[in-house]
């Protein structure tokens, strides 16, 4: 059983590949609206677990903007799609 993925490493892993889909204009013009919709799960997910509220800690700062910007171009991607 050392071969089945926890839960953490899929979401992490998740989490990279929607990072990875927001980052590229070309994948994300032509996901599917399924990984679109999955990606979308991942980030608001990831989101999640950080607290409410200002932090002093850089690395956690940019953690959430990152996840926020892919989140936003993933919507206009999805919102785009809606009016075609």
């Amino acid at each position: 059983m050392s071969g089945l993925m926890r839960s953490p490493d899929i979401n992490a892993e998740g989490v990279a590949h929607a990072l990875q889909l927001a980052g590229d204009d070309l994948r994300l013009s032509t996901a599917t609206s399924d990984q679109l919709n999955a990606a979308a799960a991942f980030l608001a997910k990831a989101l999640a677990r950080f607290e409410e509220g200002p932090s002093r800690d850089e690395r956690r700062f940019d953690a959430v903007q990152r996840l926020e910007v892919a989140g936003k171009a993933i919507g206009a991607e999805m919102r785009r799609r809606a009016f075609d």
